[in-house]
């Protein structure tokens, strides 16, 4: 009995050392078996097919061997610490519906996974019917070809590949730099034809953009010919699992670079065209609209590559957005601030330069920033708003106007005649008609309010006061005091012309015990041909001035 049962254990130990043990009962041993019978020295493919469902021997071999094709051109590592040992594995998050199943390489290799018939665990029904579709995808030609075709004398290994590997490894390279070097220059000659079919406008260092732009791109090309080449050098799942996620890195590297370098040549297009337009506020819209693209890229593109080393893309978007909350919240303010610059861009209340009033202060606009605006007052004094108070505020944007209101009282002696007062209204009249930037019954309608008022309308302390109401045709507030200039000049030319004089505030005291003391008052023309031959004097002068202006 004991010499039997030495006998088994001798057998038993056999099979062990040479990894001929069959063991389908939890997904480690089921994936161990497959893998460990198709090892270079440990190579019994009959066994690994046992891990194949539902198909016959040779079938099976078959598809086992593609299949570690598959895991290898992939560069797919097996850690078999990572696989469940569990004889009863569920899976609740990888499947609608939970059973006993479990993918290897859930984001990487979806399509591949085991599920428990009975007692024993097995590639899944779904798995087997998609190797040979997999294993074509990545070896259109066939991966057995080339190694059955390499020489011996090239079959010895260095540093952990074969000789042969490495010198296609290296001619792949080399090809790759080529087809590098080439397809920048036909990438850069495509875009400049394109750009040239587009638009004749000669925008500044364009072409240097798309030439930095197709300097990545080509890159990438070449990474996407490399990947086509790798499996064929069956590399081994280590050094392939390496290789190949290095090349997955270079590869978001360079598609970030790509991005970084579009957003550029937006921001080129985007620069001249707002150059062109009046508006200033899209030229202060180009260096923030550029940085926050290009914080975009960056921020998708770390994300990416933390999905590429392995982390879950729902716990990095579960983080990303706890961490965003977390920001959010501590930087309210911030964020308000951004959203508020946001909508300042979006609603336009106002343009660089503009002068407005918000909040008691009045000013012209400098800058909108990411966080705040810079308003300068007339004294020259900067003031900084946060643009969450400025998108919410009332903002009175004089720049916008169309006409710029003056409003004043010319305040007259009470000694003066009607007729002269009479005779003075309608030569204010006629300054205004004639002024140049003021508004006048030439571009009145009925639908729009009266072009300006001067009218008698008030008996004051010690005046007579005559409203004067007029609307400059100009946004600019230089021009609107220049213009207040020559009609306030024009009007008291013609008040001393007219011998009309302006009231000082103050009272008269007559003496009814002193009868012979007359007051001294002055003598004013009221001959109506002497007021209309000094007005007409004082128009034609007017007209000679404000053709110069």
């Amino acid at each position: 009995m004991k010499k039997y049962f030495g006998f088994l254990l001798l057998f038993l130990w056999f099979h062990l050392a040479t990894g001929q043990v069959v063991d389908l009962s939890t997904p480690r041993s089921t994936v161990f078996t497959h893998l460990s019978n198709l090892k270079p020295g440990n190579y019994y493919p009959e066994t690994a097919a046992k891990t194949i469902y539902g198909k016959s021997p040779e079938e099976a071999r078959k598809k086992a061997i593609r299949l570690k094709y598959v895991f290898e051109g992939k560069g797919l590592f097996i850690d078999y610490n990572d696989i469940p040992n569990d004889p009863d594995y569920t899976d609740s998050i990888n499947f609608p519906i939970p059973k006993h199943a479990y993918k290897p390489f859930p984001y990487r290799l979806p399509e591949v996974y085991l599920e428990k018939y009975g007692n024993k665990w097995y590639y899944s029904k779904n798995t087997v019917a998609q190797i040979d579709y997999l294993y074509h995808s990545i070896y259109p030609l066939g991966a057995e070809i080339i190694a059955q075709y390499v020489p011996d004398y090239l079959k010895g290994r260095f540093f952990g590949l074969e000789i042969w590997q490495w010198i296609g490894l290296v001619l792949a390279l080399l090809l790759i730099y080529f087809l590098h070097v080439l397809f920048k220059k036909m990438l850069f000659w495509l875009l400049h034809f394109i750009k040239q079919r587009i638009t004749k406008i000669p925008i500044e260092n364009l072409d240097k953009r798309l030439q930095e732009f197709s300097h990545p791109l080509s890159y990438i090309f070449g990474i996407y010919v490399l990947e086509l080449i790798i499996p064929y050098l069956l590399l081994g799942q280590k050094f392939g699992n390496w290789f190949i996620s290095t090349l997955n890195f270079a590869k978001i590297v360079f598609w970030i670079f790509v991005f970084l370098k579009l957003v550029d040549v937006f921001i080129a297009v985007y620069k001249h065209r707002s150059e062109k337009t009046k508006n200033l506020l899209d030229d202060q819209l180009t260096p923030i609209l550029k940085n926050s693209l290009k914080g975009i890229v960056i921020i998708f593109g770390l994300f990416k590559i933390l999905i590429i080393m392995g982390a879950d893309p729902k716990a990095v978007i579960a983080g990303a957005s706890i961490g965003g909350l977390a920001i959010g919240l501590a930087a309210q303010d911030t964020v308000k601030n951004l959203i508020g610059t946001l909508m300042i861009f979006v609603d336009k209340p106002f343009k660089i330069g503009d002068w407005i009033v918000v909040d008691g202060i009045e000013g012209s606009v400098e800058e909108v920033g990411f966080r705040s605006s810079i308003i300068r007052a007339a004294d020259t004094s900067v003031f900084k708003i946060p643009n969450n108070k400025l998108s919410e505020a009332a903002v009175n944007n004089m720049g916008k106007r169309i006409y710029r209101r003056y409003q004043t009282t010319l305040g007259i002696r009470y000694d003066t005649p009607p007729e002269l007062i009479e005779k003075f209204v309608e030569g204010v009249k006629k300054i205004i008609e004639l002024h140049p930037t003021t508004r006048n019954y030439s571009n009145y309608t009925p639908y729009n309010s009266v072009p300006y008022n001067v009218e008698f309308v008030d008996y004051g302390d010690s005046s007579l006061n005559i409203l004067l109401n007029v609307y400059f045709m100009t946004n600019d507030y230089a021009e609107e005091l220049h213009g207040r200039h020559v009609l306030l000049l024009g009007i008291l030319k013609l008040a001393n012309s007219m011998g009309v004089e302006f009231a000082f505030p103050s009272q008269t005291l007559f003496m009814e015990l002193f009868p012979e003391k007359q007051p001294a008052y002055p003598k004013y023309n009221t001959h109506k041909p002497d007021i209309e031959k000094i007005m007409k004097e004082v128009i034609e002068d007017f007209k000679d001035r404000i053709s110069k202006y």
